[in-house]
């Protein structure tokens, strides 16, 4: 007979994180434990096979006071493209976690509850996801003109749900940066406020029912931090050292809200299964597959320096693992994930320079260099996926020495977009790619400015881009053959 245990549903979450073929990371959030509660939090998961109410698997974990009380937890020995039920919750107590009854033997009453499909084959060969960014908190020009729309900030995600419970194939979905505008809405500077941001950002109804059942990958971009934020302010000459000391503490404190809520449940936190390494995260850029796919998804903020020479986005270290990964499959289907543009740029001069290079364009050196490896190791089907400008559009790079070689970048934003959004004549959609002579963007298509996500779906040697504003309506649709 099953334990009946007080178990409260998750106060955020829960999310479907990494999904393999074979496994799956849940996330969740409890609460500070009540006076006289316990002093411990603990988070508590079930794992259902198709039509069964008895576990298949359960496990404990950890909801600390340092992570404000958010955790995940790993299920593994899952077969490929099933589908499966689950239940979490979190409780308090004063026992150690050694100490606690079996977690099979609980009966979760009142318990968060969801449902996910691990990830096809590796090898299989198709392939659907939906990925966007930016979810702006201030009314966009829609709002302005439609006064009355209490939920603008999640309403595209309410569609993506119903194209997902409508049957449209979904193995996945990307939030490529500015999950939250922690320097917009409130100058949020502390742990609490941060925390306090992504709690209110991610308990929105319909983006929080479709993150427990549809694997979600995220990383950040400035707005997790601060506006077009690098990491020469911890470091610039110029800064007293007031300004130096409150840079590092909310420099400090984003990355641990950023650390709690969108990376540990991706395939940045490595557990290690060792006393002590549990929950190690040594870097913020990630690798995953899924299907025919393979992602390399780049950290583009805690490793960028403007001022060294010559001026980096990422990582000496994290350029080479890239190259490596590109090189190891040269010829297979590789989304590369940059919250930033990698092309194409924008035509900003003056005071509005600043934009401009905060995306790959002001790192022309590192840009230049990937693309000389790639089109030198004949690196085929690559596609840069990103987001940050609040537009969305697609664009195709030929080399002119190399007539074989092609790179597709496209960008997805915003899930909710602002008032004001560039047009699409500030884009540098035609010619040789600046800084870059042999490299001439030879097509675009897809400008969107209104608020939408893209769905990418594959059958090489095709990638259909579909672009839907937050109703449904598709605006814009392309067929790319990566291959010709």
């Amino acid at each position: 007979m099953a334990l009946v245990f007080p178990v409260k549903p998750v106060t955020v979450g829960p999310i479907v994180g990494h999904t393999t073929d074979t496994t799956v990371r849940l996330w969740g959030r409890g609460q500070p434990p009540p006076v006289g509660g316990g002093v411990r939090c603990y988070g508590v998961a079930h794992l259902l096979e198709g039509g069964s109410t008895t576990p298949a698997q359960a496990r404990y974990f950890k909801l600390l006071p340092e992570d404000d009380f958010t955790g995940s937890v790993d299920f593994p020995g899952l077969e490929s493209g099933k589908a499966y039920a689950y239940r979490m919750g979190f409780f308090y107590s004063d026992v150690e976690q050694q100490l606690l009854v079996p977690a099979v033997g609980l009966e979760l009453q009142g318990a968060s509850a969801g449902v996910f499909r691990t990830a096809r084959a590796p090898g299989s060969p198709e392939l659907s996801l939906v990925f966007g960014s930016c979810r702006h908190p201030v009314p966009g020009l829609e709002d302005l003109l439609n006064i009355g729309l209490p939920d603008r900030g999640d309403r595209v995600f309410r569609t993506i749900l119903e194209q997902v419970e409508g049957g449209r194939p979904t193995d996945l979905m990307l939030m490529v940066g500015d999950q939250i505008y922690a320097d917009v809405a409130a100058s949020n500077k502390t742990f609490a406020q941060y925390c306090a941001n992504y709690q209110r950002s991610f308990s929105q109804p319909n983006l929080r029912k479709l993150m427990s059942r549809v694997p979600t990958y995220m990383t950040l971009d400035d707005h997790e931090l601060a506006d077009n934020w690098s990491m020469d302010r911890l470091q610039d000459p110029k800064l007293s050292p007031e300004q130096l000391s409150a840079n590092k503490a909310r420099f400090l404190a984003a990355i641990q809200a950023y650390r709690c809520y969108q990376v540990v449940h991706g395939p940045a936190l490595e557990r290690k299964n060792e006393q002590g390494l549990t929950n190690a995260i040594t870097r913020y850029w990630y690798t995953f597959q899924s299907g025919p796919a393979r992602f390399f998804v780049l950290d583009v903020r805690t490793e960028r320096y403007k001022s060294a020479q010559p001026p980096e986005i990422i990582s000496t270290t994290q350029m080479q693992a890239l190259k490596d990964w590109l090189k190891a499959d040269p010829g297979g289907l590789k989304f590369v994930v940059s919250a930033v543009p990698f092309f194409p740029d924008v035509k900003l001069g003056g005071w509005a320079l600043s934009e401009r290079n905060d995306k790959w364009a002001g790192f022309q050196h590192q840009r230049q260099g990937l693309l000389d490896f790639m089109r030198d190791q004949g690196v085929h089907r690559t596609v840069f996926l990103s987001g940050d400008v609040h537009v969305s559009l697609w664009a195709e790079l030929k080399s002119t020495s190399r007539p074989d070689f092609r790179v597709h970048s496209i960008i997805s934003s915003a899930f909710n977009t602002p008032a004001f959004t560039p047009p699409e004549f500030i884009f540098e959609t035609r010619g040789v790619l600046d800084g870059q002579a042999d490299y001439v963007i030879t097509r675009h298509g897809g400008y969107t400015d209104v608020s939408n996500f893209t769905r990418l779906s594959w059958k090489a040697p095709v990638l259909r881009v579909e672009v839907f504003d937050r109703k449904g309506q598709r605006l814009e649709e392309a067929s790319l053959n990566l291959d010709g």
